[in-house]
């Protein structure tokens, strides 16, 4: 269960797109949803708030009884300033539309166009503004590497997967060129997820793959399987292709997806699934 959604709100149709995706959320979750707009040079104040105070009215019969409010903030660069809100708030998670190829909306990013999502104190669902709403997110992708951390957001992923009804998780192991050791190591990393997803009852496939560049493989493997979600960490095994071609992680994700990304860093701890 959740208690609070915050939404990014640009009022661009990306993030339109999440703000409903967010109602549907919520009403699983049993959270509220709070929009924040962070003031720019793009849109007068008075008739953002306007729009948000439609936006609100709106969606609040679809909202079961829970509250959906929203946020003008001011000063500073978008992403420090949500950062702020995510810290003063502490809610449950971020949702964020992306637009393009080029990710982050810029007006909403700017030239920082992910470092909110890098940053944040909490986990952040990105969507893109074609997301089909006739197609529940219960075909979930988990990729699984040598880094220490990547098994961290297998909770996310099993609370994600505890929303959507027949939801199946599909564990998709990555082998780097790395060495016996490392290869051995992913598999381990790999009967371990598999053992928890047994013990707390979830439908799960698995798949084991050569990868040097982990994005590109799990891209390729969820079109394969017409995915729904993407779960991933911010940091991720390093490989050349990732770190002097693609750029980061998690950057390569959020650009390249045409499919929702749930993105959680390491210090990021959710117990929901315990």
């Amino acid at each position: 269960m959740m208690k609070e959604i915050v939404v990014g709100i640009d009022f661009s149709n990306s993030s339109l797109t999440a703000l409903r995706l967010s109602v549907d959320i919520a009403n699983r979750t049993g959270a509220n949803i709070l929009m924040v707009w962070v003031v720019t040079a793009e849109k007068e104040e008075s008739q953002a708030e306007k729009t948000l105070k439609e936006l609100a009215d709106s969606f609040a019969p679809a909202m079961k009884g829970k509250q959906i409010s929203y946020l003008i903030e001011k000063g500073g660069k978008v992403p420090q300033t949500m950062l702020k809100v995510l810290k003063q708030r502490n809610p449950d998670l971020l949702m964020i539309g992306t637009n393009g190829n080029s990710g982050f909306d810029e007006r909403f990013a700017g030239a920082n166009c992910y470092k909110t999502i890098v940053d944040s104190t909490v986990p952040v669902l990105t969507i893109r503004e074609n997301f089909n709403f006739e197609k529940p997110l219960n075909n979930i992708i988990l990729p699984i590497d040598s880094t220490l951390d990547t098994r961290q957001k297998v909770p996310w992923t099993i609370e994600f997967a505890r929303m959507f009804p027949n939801s199946n998780i599909r564990v998709l192991g990555l082998l780097s060129y790395s060495g016996k050791t490392i290869r051995n190591e992913v598999k381990a990393y790999v009967a371990s997820v598999e053992k928890l997803l047994d013990e707390k009852g979830m439908l799960y496939t698995t798949e084991i793959r050569d990868s040097d560049n982990s994005t590109l493989t799990t891209l390729e493997y969820a079109k394969e399987v017409d995915a729904d979600l993407i779960v991933i960490m911010t940091e991720q095994e390093k490989t050349l292709s990732n770190m002097f071609f693609l750029g980061p992680y998690a950057q390569q994700m959020i650009n390249l997806s045409p499919y929702p990304v749930l993105t959680i860093a390491p210090r990021q701890i959710n117990s929901a699934a315990k």
